[in-house]
This record gives C-alpha cells, structure tokens and sequence, in this order.
C-alpha cells in the first residue's frame, strides 16, 4: 500500500473535510449501509431516551468523507438478542426503514437491506448475558460465571448461524461485529475483575467467530474506559452517552476505511489538467481526493494561486472537529455563510487564530510564517502541551522573527511538516501556494 492511500486512511479516520471556499466534491460512489442489533445499534443513550447511535455517525462520518450513504438501521431494537438477529434472519422479517431523518414510509425485508448492502454491522450479546448479572437491593453486582461462561459459547454458535444467514444473501459485503464493554464501571471492588475477565472472554470468542467468516470485529472496551464519566455518566444506566457512541463509530470507521473502499478511493483521486506536471500532483491528488481541498469547475486546481487566511482556518477548523460557542469575532466576516463564520469562530475560541483588532483580513493570502504559527498552536491545543524545540531551525531569514514565530517554523522542520525553499531559507514572509499547502497538509494528516 502506497503513502498515499496509508495518507487517505488516517485522513479519513480524523474525518477531515473540505475547506468551505472551495467546490463541493462530487463523487459517484454510494455506500449502502444497514445495521442490526440492540439498543446500541438503535441509540438508547444513559437517559434510556432512543436518539442517535454509533450507527447514525457512522453514516454521518461516511458522508462526510465525500461518498453518498444510504443508511438503514431499521433492523435494530432495544432488548435484542443473538437469537433475536438470529431469528429475523431466519424470517425473513419486513421493517421500516429508519435512518438519521427517522422513520421512513419505506417497508423492506431484512434480506433485501442485507442484499444490498456494502458495510453492514451488528452489536447484539450483551443482553444474552445480562440476565446472568443481576444487582441486589444494596447494588451490589451478582455474576453467574458459570451460567454466563455456559452463554457465552451460546452467543458464538449464534454469531456463527448470524453470518451463515447473511452469506445467504451476500458474500461481498463488509460485516463489522461492534465489541463489548463494560457497563458498570462506577461499581466497586472485587467485581471489577470478574467483569474484566467477562468481557475479554466475549470479546475473545465472538472476534474468533467473526474473523472465520471474514468479518471485522472492533474491540471498544479500552477506549470506553478510557473515559467512564463522558461516556457511561449514568450509574444507574448501562448505555452510552452521544461522546460514547461517537467514539465507537469512530473505531468502527478505522476498521471500515481501512477494510473497505480504499480501492474506490484512490481511483476517485481528482485529477487536475494543470496538475500533471506540476511537483506537488501525488500532494493535490491526496487532499483533492480526501476532501481536504478541491479544485475548480473548469477542472483546475490552481496550485500556485495563493490559500487565503479564511480558507486556512476553515481548513483546519474542520481537519480537528472545532465547534463555536459564541458569535464571530470578526467584522470582516459578517458577509461570509453561516457555517463559515462559526468555523472562524470555533478556530478563534481555539486560540488559533488572532485576527487584527476585530478583523481578520479573510482576503489576504496566507504567509508561510503565519501557516507555521497556526499549525502549532494547533497542535498545542490538541496535545494540550507547549512544544519545546530539540533542534535549532537551519534558516537564517527567521531571525527578524519573535521567538514564537521561529518556534514555529522549527517545528514545522522538526516534524518534517515542511521544508524551506533552500538549505538555509525558509521564505516566511511569502505567500503560501495552494501547492505548499497540499504538501503541508498531506504531511501533517500522513504522521
């Protein structure tokens, strides 16, 4: 696998998108998604309310990426089974379709929603086993091991008749198994351990099952325990919040891009006619097929026009999933779409961007020095770190600058995010080409 497309999967993980000033890309590709499964798959969140799952953002983050998505999670309920999915299988059952707008009209059997599916998942077991945990009046937790050890193996009999019944009606599609977790994390004590050993036995079986039939099981227990309190905040509830389904779609994302779709991505590459040539076209191709930059409707992409400052942090507002709280900071943006004004804002709230007294000068062309700044206070805010230099920067057109402008342009040579236009001179007073920032960009995504 080249750079290039090892570049689109990790650019396609953090859900990078296209600046607002450019074209909307276009792209011929349709993701058929269905999913199946518990309340999980269905959205019961820590309140017991049904809204959006892990089901509804991955359709969005698919979306978003640039394909079109045709999303169906009509198939899932609170309470399912493995012998619940197993049984609508076997049916043939005929639902609703229901997808991030809500119920549709629509009537379709699941054969059919599995037939012409690309991707399908399934989050279903957790509620086979629950009925052996059960909590006494002083909530304290009791677990059967042996009845749960014994359900276990029942679940895996079931994973494999689940995959069997699909196969039945597609061979082709990607089948992605959602992991366990655990649900009681505020209990305390000795039944820690027990609950530990529980999920990586289910995690352990379930995955040998899913890996057999080609299928792609996600593990998500660590990352839900990274942070309980955001992502199990009710005690009293064993579903996950919004912060909590949206990071398990995003390890299922990981595991989607990375399985599938990475062929059509990279023929869906943009190709420019005034790029052939050009130095930075493996560059342009990447952020031009991830979504990062676009070109023009005359297809051109203009590499060595000049990024502007409004386009740069619309660029990185969207690149690390910004979002404003208040109103836009500055004048000279009140004319600007509504979305572009609060990805102005969110980069301003982020301590990214300074503006001058109130203005942005959204207009003017980007510096490669203010390219640099921009990126690592980025990069602090996300770290949440002060970058300290191990190097001294080789360029000797810097020194006129404050300390904090060749702090960042030595990080940008320290990491290898960019290069100077000589041995010796980095050229931070120019303005930053569309080309450079194709480059730059690939190079930041890429590490």
């Amino acid at each position: 696998m080249n750079r290039l497309i090892v570049a689109i999967i990790a650019i396609f993980t953090l859900q990078f998108t296209m600046p607002v000033a450019s074209p909307q890309a276009t792209t011929d590709i349709t993701v058929h998604y269905t999913a199946l499964g518990d309340s999980l798959a269905a959205g019961i969140n820590e309140q017991g309310e049904l809204g959006p799952s892990y089901t509804d953002y991955l359709a969005q983050q698919i979306e978003a990426s640039g394909l079109s998505v045709s999303f169906n999670k009509g198939f899932t309920y609170p309470g399912y089974t493995t012998v619940d999915v197993l049984a609508d299988l076997q049916e043939n059952v005929v639902k609703s379709v229901y997808n991030t707008a809500g119920e549709q009209d629509t009537l379709l059997s699941i054969a059919d929603g599995i037939a012409g599916a690309d991707v399908l998942t399934i989050s279903a077991g957790a509620n086979d086993v629950l009925k052996h945990v059960q909590k006494d009046e002083a909530g304290q937790l009791a677990v059967d091991a042996m009845s749960v050890l014994q359900e276990v193996g029942t679940i895996a009999a079931n994973y494999d008749a689940i995959f069997a019944e699909i196969e039945k009606y597609n061979k082709q599609a990607d089948v992605i198994v959602m992991g366990y977790y655990n649900p009681f994390p505020h209990l305390e004590g000795d039944v820690q351990q027990q609950l530990d050993l529980l999920i990586s036995t289910m995690d352990r079986t379930v995955k040998q099952v899913v890996e057999e039939h080609g299928g792609v099981f996600v593990e998500v227990n660590t990352i839900i325990a990274q942070n309980p309190q955001a992502y199990l905040p009710n005690p009293q509830n064993i579903h996950l919040s919004a912060a909590g389904y949206k990071v398990v779609s995003e390890e299922i994302y990981k595991s989607h891009v990375a399985n599938r779709h990475v062929e059509d991505l990279e023929q869906e590459l943009k190709y420019f006619k005034d790029t052939e040539a050009h130095w930075a076209k493996e560059y342009i191709q990447f952020v031009a097929g991830a979504g990062i930059m676009n070109g023009y409707a005359d297809d051109t992409f203009k590499p060595n026009q000049h990024m502007t400052r409004v386009q740069l942090v619309s660029v990185l507002s969207r690149t690390f999933d910004w979002h404003a709280l208040g109103d836009v900071p500055f004048v000279d943006v009140a004319s600007y779409a509504e979305v572009t004004q609060s990805e102005v804002t969110a980069a301003y709230e982020a301590g990214i961007v300074k503006g001058y007294e109130g203005y942005l000068k959204p207009k003017e062309p980007i510096t490669r020095a203010q390219l640099a700044s921009m990126l690592l206070r980025a990069y602090e805010h996300e770290v949440e770190e002060v970058y300290v230099p191990s190097i001294t920067a080789p360029f000797t057109d810097i020194a006129g600058y404050n300390a904090d402008t060749q702090r960042a342009i030595t990080f940008l040579y320290e990491y290898e995010l960019a290069q100077g236009v000589s041995a010796t001179q980095f050229s931070p007073a120019s303005p930053l080409t569309r080309a450079q920032a194709a480059k730059i960009l690939t190079n930041v995504y890429a590490e």
